[in-house]
């Protein structure tokens, strides 16, 4: 079985708190410490996506080889369950307590008004939970369409764009596997990236958010490129060339962007880490961090803070709104005290998440999978 290193664990926590902290600073109405925007954590997300499902699939060849539409099935049921339990929840939530959810984050946008600008799209006047809308999003299918890429409030814009990687994922590997690892990623990758500028430049089509698979789709094949790197037995030229590949694809953005480095260099970043894994020829101090306990946390953790934290987000706002001695505050000692609200609230609720509802979840899908589509020859 194809080893998963643990630096992988160690990118995932750091993605999620990312996003939260990134998040609180942006509605709180202070963002001077130098951090990237959390869409770049999104995108390390996705590179960790595709270095899973490819490290998944390797894996798995000898008794469930994607070269099967039965084993195809197999792979989105996991998937399925892995990602939809937690997130129905979510969802749920956000629809029974809407007029609460959006009215904390009413009170935040008024702190700094001219941050939110109508019809932009954080405009809260967009969002209705109608039954069409969650209809959309029950079925992941609403990162297809540009008005529903962003109408719940909720950060799911990704998990459509999951959903759809891995919808093509079996065939994308296939083909990866047979014609070559860098060819089908640069052709796919680029190929994808002239889409994405046609959606945007010729067509004037915008999305909210990109959650169309085509506007982010070269990351996840980056992804996968240096699991290639990683997990093989491979010569110094070809592993240089991968990752190469891999960096080139990173650094195109279909949209104008002042932090284009960000994202190659937290590819590097994997690479290092995972080739020191790999040799056996990491610090003793860095792996103490990779393999701690907080660290596990923070990574069984990651997709419940990523879903979670923006209800404690818009529970700030409603406390803000109604102490005066909060709103006086600089606004830098206010995005303080919010972080650590929300922090502590979203990772003790991930990890009740974690818990009670993702591990169920996939226990549950392996039962589902096993009574309706078992291995062949395997009772």
């Amino acid at each position: 079985m194809i080893k998963e290193f643990e630096f992988i664990n160690f990118f995932r926590a750091i993605a999620a708190f990312w996003v939260l902290a990134a998040h609180c600073m942006i509605w709180g109405g202070w963002y001077e410490i130098p951090i990237p925007e959390p869409k770049k954590a999104v995108d390390l997300f996705m590179m960790i996506s595709g270095y899973l499902m490819a490290a998944n699939a390797f894996s798995r060849n000898s008794f469930e080889p994607l070269s099967t539409k039965r084993n195809w099935l197999r792979f989105w049921l996991r998937r399925l369950f892995r990602l939809a339990p937690a997130y129905y929840i979510s969802l749920a939530l956000a629809v029974v307590m809407s007029s609460y959810f959006l009215d904390g984050y009413q009170e935040l946008q008024k702190l700094n008004p001219d941050k939110w600008p109508i019809g932009g799209t954080y405009d809260l006047r967009r969002i209705d939970y109608n039954f069409k809308n969650v209809i959309f999003h029950l079925s992941f299918l609403f990162g297809l369409h540009p008005t529903y890429s962003f109408s719940t409030l909720l950060p799911d814009w990704s998990l459509s764009l999951e959903m759809q990687f891995y919808f093509v994922f079996p065939v994308l590997i296939l083909l990866m596997n047979k014609f070559g690892f860098i060819k089908m990623g640069l052709a796919i990758g680029l190929s994808a990236m002239i889409v994405a500028v046609g959606i945007r430049k010729l067509l004037h089509i915008n999305f909210y958010e990109p959650s169309f698979l085509f506007l982010k789709l070269q990351y996840f094949i980056a992804g996968i490129l240096v699991f290639r790197v990683l997990g093989a037995n491979l010569s110094i030229r070809v592993r240089f060339g991968l990752a190469a590949c891999a960096i080139l694809l990173v650094s195109l953005e279909y949209r104008n962007s002042k932090e284009l480095f960000v994202t190659p260099l937290l590819l590097l970043s994997m690479l290092v880490f995972g080739w020191l894994e790999a040799a056996n020829r990491m610090p003793v101090w860095m792996r103490s961090i990779i393999s701690c306990r907080l660290t596990q946390f923070a990574s069984d953790t990651s997709y419940g803070v990523y879903l979670c934290h923006g209800f404690f987000i818009s529970a700030s706002g409603l406390i803000i709104a109604t102490q005066t001695e909060l709103l006086v505050l600089p606004s830098h000692y206010r995005v303080l005290i919010m972080f650590l609200f929300v922090s502590t609230c979203a990772y003790f609720t991930a990890y009740a998440i974690f818990r009670l509802i993702e591990l169920p979840g996939i226990r549950f899908g392996k039962q589902v999978i096993q009574k309706f589509y078992p291995l062949k020859g395997i009772q």
